[in-house]
């Protein structure tokens, strides 16, 4: 089976692993050691990490935040449910959960021991599934190759969270549907980027989008059905900006109240997972024609 190394950070690596029961197909590796299931579930309650209950054979699911782990019951709690969710899981006897964790999907079915408010309480599973997520290799886009990302059906609350954190363009643009930069692509999806808080929180992973549309240079809108697989928020200091990039983050900045010498700002941003429903040949063709001038422009 695999181990667990941990690292200076407290981080836990995935070791190699003697007789992993391996699934061709998916690639994956099946742990079933008691001691080795709770090292990735003490991992989880470190980290708080969001996870998703499927709840039902159609693959329906709700989310919630990994709580607690009770080595002595033992038990799982997961936290944050909301109340339409605690309905969908109320007749549920097992629920599937399914997370990220390093560089591989999780997943485990667990038997329901309650429900309360806003939570539900698990069972510890007798095997967890350890699934690798990249399949296909990932290519930065360069910015001399933008592309961008647009779900139609998606509208930024420029009112709610994220506010005043957003495009300041969307207020007087026709366009009101999310849209993002790509920051990386591969044949199975993309990565969107986006600084700006209100446009990540317009989609949420897990969902299920039909009707996204990719945007390559020099090239027709290509609609493809997408669904969110991960999301990331990573927040860092500029230690280069100017006194203009302090007036566009905080927009209800009086003049005058800070020393332009003197900024020090830290500047947040999200890169959404996408993965692609269904590559058809014509978008696989034009995929592969945008990686190719991709891994050009980066080689100039």
């Amino acid at each position: 089976m695999p181990s667990w190394k941990q690292k200076g950070n407290g981080t836990l690596i995935a070791t190699a692993a003697a007789q992993p029961k391996q699934q061709s197909a998916e690639k994956a590796i099946v742990f079933s050691k008691k001691s080795q299931i709770f090292e990735i579930l003490r991992e989880v309650d470190r980290l708080k990490l969001q996870v998703l209950l499927r709840y039902s054979r159609t693959g329906k699911a709700v989310r919630g935040t990994f709580s607690a782990f009770d080595f002595v019951t033992p038990s799982i709690a997961v936290t944050g449910i909301s109340a339409a969710g605690i309905q969908c899981l109320a007749d549920s006897r097992i629920v599937k959960v399914e997370f990220i964790l390093l560089s591989k999907k999780i997943a485990f079915v667990a038997e329901v021991v309650a429900t309360g408010m806003g939570q539900i309480t698990l069972k510890v599973p007798d095997k967890v599934v350890a699934i690798e997520r990249r399949v296909n290799v990932r290519f930065k886009v360069p910015s001399v190759c933008p592309a961008f990302i647009e779900f139609p059906d998606r509208r930024v609350a420029l009112n709610e969270d994220g506010a005043p954190y957003y495009p300041p363009g969307l207020h007087s643009s026709a366009r009101k549907s999310v849209l993002m930069r790509i920051d990386d692509v591969s044949l199975g999806g993309v990565a969107g980027f986006t600084r700006y808080s209100a446009v990540a929180n317009a989609i949420k992973m897990g969902d299920e989008l039909q009707n996204a549309i990719l945007y390559f240079p020099d090239n027709y809108p290509v609609p493809v059905p997408v669904s969110v697989r991960w999301s990331k928020k990573t927040t860092a200091t500029d230690s280069d900006a100017r006194f203009e990039d302090f007036r566009r983050l905080i927009l209800n900045l009086t003049a005058g109240a800070v020393r332009e010498e003197a900024i020090v700002i830290k500047e947040t941003f999200f890169r959404i997972g996408i993965q692609f429903g269904e590559v058809s040949k014509e978008l696989d063709s034009l995929l592969r024609t945008f990686i190719k001038r991709v891994q050009q422009a980066e080689s100039v």
